[in-house]
């Protein structure tokens, strides 16, 4: 057999990778010149057998594929990571947990500094402040403060990253009563674009920014501090589910729900959930006795219910796990579909978007809407965050779930004309966590008036736009 030369065998590795055509024809990295930090800092090239894994995101419908992979463990390995970067002139994404719906914790021919090792867990029982990195996932988080009867009000997804869901503001089950995620949010370290490791202790700003505002933006969030609450004993949901639909019956059914949330109290959360066939509504309380104005509300959603599922009372964490989610990577083509004060701003949309998700191939489809309000709205200043969206009552979000990528296509059509309906409705506010890179005004639907102060930050974080996605904060 004659020999290969490092080259062909190098483009025979590539090839079967099915690696984009620019890496087999630009590929010209020195390799000696990579820096290490032992048990700190190692890098991943395509052709390492790591690879794969530290690029696989939950979004299986992404296929970008950066240059290098940083793998850091240190606030010195983020920082010579970044200080590569900006000698290779390599953009640069962050991955932590890598749920973003669009897939901005990769690029294509740049570098991803992972963080996904980068964790710890510490609480401060002085202070009763928890100390995190950004590494942690959320059900991590939940099990680790549950020792110690304390929570931060998070999501429910426990593969979600603790960091990102902070940095674009964060919402759940506990929300509405504590307020959002970032609410939390006490203090960062961050390395900027520069390489340089920053301390929010020291520039009030850089905590501003990270309440809502810094997701693969301005800086590389390295450490995460909280204040906790008490947790509650108990967590309780109740779930209604209503079928033979009809445009006209969907509609009723919203104006129903819509009408009857301002007296949700603050303990509890609902949520909305409208498919092809079925409508699933939601109730979640954390307080021990449930409230009369509670009690109403339950019987007005069962009397038309094709089945009612009443109080299933668990323990705080068993209750909240059973909401957990799934970990393991999909298809799907998930986005925001808006912001709303009431049903008024989506009552024209209902019934041609109910209409629309039954004709589609797509069946897994469905739409999403959240409550907000309570301590979101009330608990704290408009200025105390990046996060612009307080004064909405709900959130919505769109989602496609498949099983083949060659559906990929369908999916992003049919999200496409979907969010076409509440854009021509008037919906232009969108949350940041939940992006849609079809979004023409994408930094006013997230960002509103707090863009300008994000980009003034920017230009000093990151003057080269080293540390960039489709969607993050321009200089």
């Amino acid at each position: 057999m004659s020999s290969m030369t490092r080259r062909e065998t190098l483009k025979t590795l590539l090839t079967a990778l099915a690696l984009p055509a620019a890496y087999q024809a630009e590929w010209a990295f020195a390799d000696a010149n990579l820096p290490q930090i032992a048990g700190q800092l190692y890098f991943l090239k395509p052709t390492d057998a790591e690879y794969k894994q530290r690029r696989q995101i939950f979004n299986k419908r992404i296929g970008l594929m950066p240059r290098l992979i940083a793998v850091c463990l240190s606030d010195q390995a983020v920082q010579t990571a970044m200080q590569y970067a900006a000698a290779n002139n390599l953009a640069v994404a962050v991955k932590s947990g890598g749920h973003c719906f669009e897939g901005y914790s990769l690029n294509n021919n740049g570098l991803l500094i992972d963080l996904s090792l980068l964790k710890s867990f510490k609480y401060a029982s002085a202070d009763q402040s928890f100390t995190t990195r950004p590494g942690a996932k959320l059900g991590e988080v939940y099990a680790y403060l549950a020792q110690f009867k304390r929570l931060i009000p998070a999501g429910s997804c426990a593969g979600v990253g603790v960091a990102g869901l902070t940095l674009g503001g964060g919402y759940g089950f506990f929300a509405r009563q504590l307020g959002l995620t970032c609410d939390s949010l006490t203090r960062v370290k961050l390395v900027d674009g520069q390489g340089k490791l920053l301390d929010s202790k020291n520039d009030a700003e850089l905590l501003w920014a990270c309440k809502g505002g810094n997701n693969g933006s301005l800086g590389i969030v390295t450490e995460l501090q909280f204040k906790t609450h008490p947790a509650p004993a108990s967590f309780t949901h109740y779930r209604f589910k209503y079928r033979s639909l009809t445009p006209n019956k969907v509609s009723s059914l919203a104006e129903r729900w819509f009408g009857l949330m301002p007296n949700l109290p603050t303990t509890c959360y609902s949520s909305w959930v409208l498919g092809p066939a079925q409508l699933t509504i939601l109730i979640t309380d954390i307080a021990e006795r449930s409230a009369p104005q509670l009690q109403n509300i339950l019987r007005q959603l069962g009397k038309d219910a094709t089945t009612v599922q009443g109080a299933q009372k668990d323990e705080f964490l068993r209750g909240i796990q059973r909401f957990r989610g799934g970990t393991e990577p999909m298809y799907f083509k998930n986005v925001s579909a808006g912001y709303y004060h009431g049903y008024a701003d989506i009552k024209s949309v209902l019934p041609s978007l109910f209409t629309q998700m039954q004709a589609s191939a797509l069946k897994q489809n469905l739409i999403q809407i959240n409550t907000l309000g309570g301590a979101i709205r009330d608990g704290f200043s408009a200025t105390s965050a990046a996060y612009p969206h307080r004064n909405y009552a709900y959130l919505g979000e769109f989602q496609v779930y498949y099983e083949r990528s060659s559906d990929s296509p369908k999916a992003e059509a049919l999200v496409n004309q979907v969010q076409a309906q509440f854009t021509q409705a008037g919906i232009k506010a969108h949350y940041a966590n939940y992006p849609d890179i079809g979004l023409k005004h994408w930094a006013q639907a997230y960002y509103a008036d707090a863009y300008p102060r994000l980009q003034a930050l920017k230009r000093k974080l990151d003057p080269s736009n080293r540390i960039q996605h489709p969607q993050s904060v321009r200089l």
